[in-house]
């Protein structure tokens, strides 16, 4: 940095810039705001998001979005300035006019919602009721992404801050100017781990009919607080897969230290689009190490893969196929794995569902307010048959999550409210407020209703048989990629045998150079962060195993492990891991996870990511002048060139290029994209290649869905449909 006096820096990579022009913020992760309000900084009026990371050049980076999250998340600083400083319009600088546009393309859906008349067709009223629920009087109309933001690039001027105040994009940093002279500069590259202000504390699970866990039960403006998010396990905890309701930001870590894997969840239900309930859902969908199973409406879907190919860069058919979508309708009941998902629209200022399962309700976001219900009606705005679906979707309920928000657009904290709410379940549960106290007049209400506090747990209905102890820890195993190949059987059997460790938050599990101890370790509970030999640090959770490597061949350990929070871990003896570790074939495995480690095209992936992955790539030897395969061929493999040189010749054999970086990564656009191969490639001296099949592709696409995204980021960027920010295209190598 040029000045570190006008240059103030928060964790995520976040900068606040002092200029003649008032302060910049750069970058903008998710909660952005809170970390601004916890160190009591004004909400800066400029916004300068990160440059696009080229494709394929760092693994977990795509558009705006860094190892899952998405520093493009500006929607509640838009509303902060807007709300709350005289309709202060924010400015949004991006580097370039593509990234403007997918920003315009953005906001309008987190903002305003979609507005296509074929998307409400069956639900046609829906739009009106939006706008009422939205309505700002000083506007007379809703406020739209216009009015709380001016979007510009540098490419096109918008780097001129006024003041006689500038920044420019130079090489890797924000470079800031005063009348000419340069008075700071910031970094470009997003680095460290991405942390949140706050975590929920691990509490014991309940085993009840329905117990609910709560990741959050906040707001988006409080800094203390976690933005509400829960799971919710049905017939006894432990016995099947949590359902998550909404996706706070930071979620991966968030539900590691509550000692739960992504692997472990049964599906998602999206209630609506707001950040505040869509934070997490990139870092899920990308680095959750599972196919997610989303579930929610028709007409919310169509927006999320428009919010997602813009946040993204892919396109909207390449953001569907990140996961799978089960369409949850209002009138369309959706039966999965024995339980029926039940939705009607929420009151809220976009598309938004209320959703009920196995005597559950969820509010998602909405406003009720009977007496206002009864006036919607009055003017027309609703239907008899409407309000009396709004008033009575949760009667009966077992439990009921309601947002009570307050103000215009959520569900105010008055007595006849929460009365009425209260008659319609055996347990009010009020989330989406930071403020937990009921009306004074009303203390009757205090036995029926409850808080949804970060990390709290609640049970409800009948309890259900305890589950083996064991359980846990073939749970455990099986949220491990590389013991889930194994048969149940025999996860069964190491789960029997292996010891249970705690560690206290700060203690040091194992440290660089000690001796391995002979133990492979798999997290059972909490947060673990390795620092490795290039000062690089990864925080892993339940389920991500290290020490392989040790239990099988001994050495020194090659990071130190400490705990972030109380950690558990499971250890398997060396006697008893490695008669699995042969019949698996990870012996053999590991010189190929060492050469990927250091490969960057698979940076930043755990070493038992590594291992895993080490697995299914088969080693091919060629002679020179043998052929890999042929022009027009049906595509089924793709290559990582280990040795050697491979020429690549067009269908009248004219030779189009030559392939002699170790690493490069090759053959991938008939596998990934299904196409013929456009190319014929041959050996031109002596020559090793790794192939990776369409099966095993097909397996990454579900265990690993940001790896597969960053192997056809590589080949859209040879095919000229890269990022936005040009680093000069290599050749059409295809295959």
């Amino acid at each position: 940095m040029i000045s570190s006096s006008r240059v103030r820096a928060l964790p995520n990579s976040i900068y606040v810039v002092e200029t003649s022009a008032g302060s910049v913020l750069v970058n903008s992760p998710p909660e952005c705001l809170k970390f601004l309000l916890a160190e009591g900084i004004a909400i800066p009026h400029i916004v300068l998001l990160p440059p696009d990371v080229p494709a394929g050049k760092q693994m977990g980076s795509t558009g705006f979005v860094r190892v899952g999250i998405n520093y493009a998340s500006v929607e509640f600083l838009l509303y902060a300035n807007f709300f709350t400083a005289n309709r202060t319009r924010t400015r949004l600088i991006t580097s370039t006019n593509g990234q403007a546009a997918r920003l315009r393309s953005l906001l309008k859906e987190t903002v305003t919602g979609p507005t296509e008349p074929e998307l409400f067709a069956d639900y046609p009223w829906l739009p009106r009721e939006c706008e009422a629920v939205g309505m700002f009087p000083p506007l007379g109309r809703p406020p739209d992404a216009d009015d709380l933001a001016e979007v510009v690039s540098l490419e096109s001027g918008g780097g001129e801050l006024g003041g006689g105040a500038r920044v420019r994009l130079e090489n890797d940093q924000f470079v800031f100017e005063e009348n000419g002279a340069p008075v700071a500069a910031v970094p470009t590259a997003i680095t460290g781990v991405p942390t949140p202000l706050t975590l929920a504390p691990p509490l014991p699970l309940l085993q009840q009919d329905i117990t609910l866990q709560f990741i959050g039960g906040s707001d988006g403006f409080d800094p203390a607080g976690i933005t509400t998010c829960f799971l919710a396990y049905f017939g006894g905890a432990g016995n099947n897969k949590p359902t998550l309701f909404d996706t706070a930001a930071y979620l991966r870590l968030r539900l590691g230290n509550l000692g739960i894997s992504p692997r472990q969840i049964s599906e998602v239900v999206l209630s609506h689009l707001h950040e505040d309930h869509l934070g997490g859902l990139p870092e899920l969908v990308l680095m959750g190490e599972q196919r997610v199973r989303l579930l929610t409406s028709d007409i919310i879907y169509a927006s999320l893969l428009r919010v997602l190919s813009a946040m993204l860069a892919v396109t909207e058919e390449e953001a569907a196929q990140l996961f799978d979508f089960y369409p949850l309708n209002p009138g369309r009941p959706l039966e999965l794995d024995g339980r029926k998902f039940e939705a009607i629209y929420a009151t809220h200022t976009l598309p938004t569902i209320a959703v009920r399962v196995h005597g559950l309700c969820y509010s998602g976001d909405m406003r009720y307010d009977e007496a206002w219900f009864k006036k919607l009606e009055a003017d027309g705005v609703i239907t008899p048959e409407r309000r009396s679906q709004l008033i009575h979707f949760a009667d009966d309920a077992v439990a009921l999550v309601q947002d009570v928000g307050g103000g215009a657009v959520h569900t105010s904290l008055t007595a006849e409210t929460l009365s009425a709410l209260a008659a319609k379940t055996q347990h009010l549960v009020l989330a989406h407020t930071s403020k937990h106290a009921l009306p004074a007049d009303r203390p009757d209400l205090a036995d029926k209703i409850h808080f949804a506090n970060s990390g709290g747990v609640m049970g409800m209905g009948d309890s259900t048989p305890t589950a083996l102890v064991d359980s846990a820890r073939v749970e455990t195993l099986s949220a491990c990629p590389l013991f889930a190949r194994l048969p149940i059987e025999d996860r069964i059997a190491l789960a029997n045998r292996a010891v249970l460790t705690n560690w206290e938050a700060g203690q040091v599990i194992v440290r660089e150079g000690d001796p391995s101890d002979g133990q492979t370790y798999i997290v059972h509970s909490g947060l673990v962060e390795i620092q490795g030999r290039d000062n690089s640090v990864l925080v892993i959770a339940r389920g991500t195993s290290v020490g392989e490597r040790g239990a099988l061949q001994g050495g020194a350990r090659s990071g130190t492990m400490i705990a972030r929070s109380a950690v558990q871990l499971l250890g398997l003896t060396a006697d008893v891991f490695r008669p699995v570790a042969i019949r698996m074939g990870l012996q053999s495995a590991f010189s190929r996870a060492d050469w990927l480690w250091h490969n960057p095209t698979f940076g930043h992936l755990a070493w038992s990511t590594m291992l895993d992955l080490a697995l299914d790539f088969e080693p091919v030897h060629l002679k020179a002048g043998q052929r890999l395969f042929a022009f027009d061929d049906a595509g089924d493999e793709c290559y990582l060139l280990v040795s050697g040189r491979v020429e690549l010749k067009a269908g009248n054999e004219e030779s189009i290029g030559e392939l002699m970086t170790v690493g490069e990564f090759f053959g991938g656009r008939a596998a990934l994209f299904g196409t013929k191969r456009n190319a014929s490639a041959y050996a031109t001296e002596p020559s090793e290649v790794w192939a990776l099949s369409q099966t095993s592709l097909q397996r990454l696409q579900v265990v690993y869905p940001n790896l597969v995204l960053h192997l056809r980021a590589i080949e859209l960027a040879r095919m000229g449909q890269g990022p936005v920010i040009s680093v000069g295209a290599p050749p059409d190598l295809g295959g």
